[in-house]
C-alpha cells in the first residue's frame, strides 16, 4: 500500500484532485482532512526528511523498535 499526502490551499484544486482519485480503483481509500492539527507542519516534514537522510547514510545509527517502545512507555506511559 502506498500513501500520498498533499496540501492544497485552493478548494477548486482539492475538488479536482478528489474527483480524479475517485475515478481510480483506489477510491475506497481516499481520505481527506481539513483540520490543520491533523497535518504535518513544514518543521515536522523537515525533521522527518533529516532523519530519513541520516538513516540512508547510516541505517545502523537508529534505535531498534524495542528501545523506541521503552522510550515511549517512559515518556508517555504508552
Amino acid at each position: 500500500m502506498k500513501t500520498i499526502t498533499t496540501r492544497l490551499t485552493n478548494e477548486e484544486d482539492a475538488e479536482l484532485l478528489k474527483s480524479i482519485l475517485k475515478s481510480t480503483h483506489f477510491q475506497d481509500f481516499i481520505e481527506t482532512t481539513e483540520k490543520e492539527e491533523d497535518m504535518l507542519t513544514d518543521e515536522d516534514l523537515t525533521v522527518l526528511n533529516e532523519r530519513l537522510e541520516m538513516y540512508r547514510i547510516n541505517p545502523a545509527s537508529g534505535n531498534i523498535m524495542n528501545e523506541v517502545n521503552q522510550i515511549l512507555k517512559k515518556k508517555y506511559g504508552v
